[in-house]
């Protein structure tokens, strides 16, 4: 397939957006800058290409492997003891989401249904796919649910980055064990998105080797600790595809104003989540926090490794809220367009 000369172009300006980001020490430079010069050029019209999707699992994989190798044997050993704290952030966050969709329907319209799948954290693609099956429309879905991870993915790591000392200092590489771990870590990062797949689980390009990569760490066989410019190139390739989404003809209207005004109000019911569970659970309030981001499992776990915070609780949280969320979110999808269609029958009465 033809790739269009502006492609290149986005992507050079979008690696110098995050090396300027890494110059003025910003969180997560490599990934936010790219995201916000991207978002500015969609949403202007200076760049009217689309963004491939196909490049998106080059980051996914990249990544996932980077936040796998944190699950050491006892790593995985303390988490067990965290189950309730990982059970609990995910019923709020879920709670959260019903709570700001009926709040959100009330002040701008529209079906319960339509609102719940524009706040429900899960991955837009499939939150699509149940808007077109419910029959709602897929353009305020697609706006509300890339601006809700957007928010996310730049506005709680610059806050917690706020509240610390910056970054921790750089740790030794977890791994290098030669070819042999380079090799059996690039077979579990190809592999995984194969197995989960052909199993058909959601989001294989992250869940796959992320899987690959905690198993190979917590069995203390050989592995290979990703390279830091690979990883900068992977956050590259995700923060312009995700600025990508924003595009020129979804900001219009008051269109922008509700997936705005449902994203801050999730946000803030989130970081209100992670207070409370931070204290009735004893644990450090920006772990809770990074864990209880309404999405961006990927950048959140990134961010921890940054902050020296612990990833696999992060990650673990999020797993656990994708594995509550997704599942379920078809059949309370289901049930909110039933108490839709009871509403209007009883007005037509």
């Amino acid at each position: 397939m033809r790739i269009s000369p502006a492609l290149p172009v986005l992507f050079l300006a979008a690696t110098a957006a995050g090396y300027l980001m890494s110059l003025l020490g910003a969180p997560l430079p490599w990934m936010i800058g790219p995201l916000v010069l991207t978002a500015a050029a969609t949403a202007s019209g200076l760049f009217t290409e689309r963004v491939p999707t196909r490049i998106r699992p080059f980051g996914q994989i990249t990544v996932a492997t980077f936040v796998g190798a944190h699950f050491t044997p006892e790593a995985l050993h303390a988490l067990l003891a965290t189950a309730p704290l990982l059970i609990a952030v995910s019923l709020w966050v879920l709670m959260a989401a019903m709570l700001v969709a009926r709040l959100q329907r009330r002040l701008f319209g529209g079906s319960l249904v339509a609102n719940f799948l524009a706040v429900v954290p899960t991955s837009p693609v499939e939150a699509v796919v149940m808007a077109e099956h419910h029959g709602v429309p897929t353009a305020p879905v697609i706006l509300s649910q890339t601006l809700r991870i957007a928010l996310v993915v730049t506005v709680i790591p610059i806050l917690l980055y706020a509240g610390t000392d910056g970054p921790a200092p750089s740790p030794e590489a977890l791994r290098r064990d030669g070819l042999t771990g380079a090799a059996l870590t690039l077979a579990g990062a190809l592999l995984g998105p194969v197995l989960f797949r052909a199993i058909r689980l959601a989001n294989p390009y992250f869940l796959g080797p992320l899987f690959m990569a905690a198993l190979i760490s917590s069995l203390d066989l050989p592995a290979f600790d990703m390279p830091g410019p690979l990883l900068a190139a992977a956050q590259i390739v995700l923060g312009t595809w995700l600025g990508g989404a924003f595009r020129r003809e979804l900001l219009g209207g008051p269109l922008l104003g509700s997936a705005l005004l449902s994203s801050g109000l999730l946000l803030a019911t989130c970081g209100l989540g992670a207070w409370t569970l931070s204290r009735v659970f004893g644990a450090p309030f920006a772990t809770v926090m990074l864990g209880i981001a309404p999405g961006g499992v990927t950048e959140m776990a990134l961010t921890a490794g940054i902050l020296a915070q612990d990833v696999a609780l992060v990650t673990a949280m999020h797993l656990t809220r994708i594995f509550v969320i997704m599942p379920n979110a078809g059949w309370i999808a289901g049930l909110s367009n039933r108490a839709d269609a009871s509403a209007r029958r009883d007005t037509g009465r």
